[in-house]
């Protein structure tokens, strides 16, 4: 029987008006002219990677797929369905599915078109389906590389979690990226550049690139609007713990005082022993 992702060998049984019908004996399946790497004569053995078209039907190609149910690799997305998932790319004319099931819970953090997913296929009924990589199969992947500290790497959003985001780089290195270092939300996919600050237990740790001006800025804004939600009058003052800040703004002590320091400067605010308030 021939089965959906495989690659197989099959002999050329017939010419039709689209394309070579091909058998394995038991079976015909279309490998259309437009999927055909050459011409093909009767009885030529041709093998094929098996797909599915947009009629659920079993279809042939003589071109590799970027990815299939043992290689994984980068696929771009094409195409986002509400309350659906989104679709990928794998160098076959039907693009394919990567289910809501794989995707964050919460679609704002899910891929836009022109994102960049880590994925394999799978197979799901009568079609193929494209699963997003996991860390531990990530780091199973990875080049003979390594990274110094403070070195720049590119690399696409691979895993949101409460504490901070996974990292994919182009070598298949997974880099951990804490809450602390992050300036709002990103979504899966997202193309980023990281800054590596150090390996520990076999795994990279990094913090992404901002300009330390535009840092400082986001975080004024970001301790602006927390006050102004809370009426102009918050408990947070540079004494305030370290792990309050970090659960009440998702930045860390340092960058709030840092940030807190200039918005006293500019007599923006003020405060007590007890609270910071906007200055009227």
């Amino acid at each position: 029987m021939i089965k959906l992702g495989e690659y197989i060998e099959l002999n050329v049984k017939r010419k039709s008006d689209l394309g070579y019908m091909l058998t394995d004996g038991k079976e015909e399946i279309l490998l259309h002219f437009k999927q055909s790497l050459t011409e093909h004569e009767i009885s030529d053995k041709v093998k094929v990677f098996i797909y599915s078209d947009k009629a659920s039907r079993k279809t042939a190609t003589e071109i590799e797929p970027f990815i299939d149910l043992e290689k994984s690799g980068f696929v771009k997305v094409v195409g986002k369905k509400e309350g659906t998932g989104v679709f990928v790319n794998i160098n076959t004319p039907k693009d394919v599915l990567v289910s809501k099931d794989y995707l964050p819970y919460n679609e704002i953090f899910w891929p836009e078109v022109d994102d960049t997913l880590i994925a394999h296929l799978k197979v799901r009924g009568n079609n193929l389906s494209a699963k997003p990589l996991g860390r531990f199969d990530i780091i199973g992947l990875h080049k003979d590389v390594r990274y110094a500290e403070g070195e720049h790497v590119n690399g696409y959003v691979c895993k949101i979690a409460e504490g901070g985001i996974g990292i994919v780089t182009a070598d298949y290195m997974y880099v951990f990226v804490p809450q602390t270092q992050l300036r709002g939300n990103h979504r899966l996919g997202e193309a980023v550049e990281v800054t590596i600050t150090k390996l520990l237990d076999e795994e990279y740790y990094g913090m992404l690139n901002h300009q330390k001006e535009e840092m400082i800025d986001s975080d004024k804004e970001l301790i602006l609007e927390y006050i102004k939600k809370h009426n102009g009058r918050i408990k947070l003052t540079a004494k305030t713990e370290a792990s309050i800040i970090e659960k009440e703004l998702k930045i860390s002590r340092k960058a709030f005082k840092r940030a807190y320091g200039g918005l006293y400067k500019d007599r923006i605010i003020d405060f007590d022993e007890n609270e910071t308030f906007l200055v009227k």
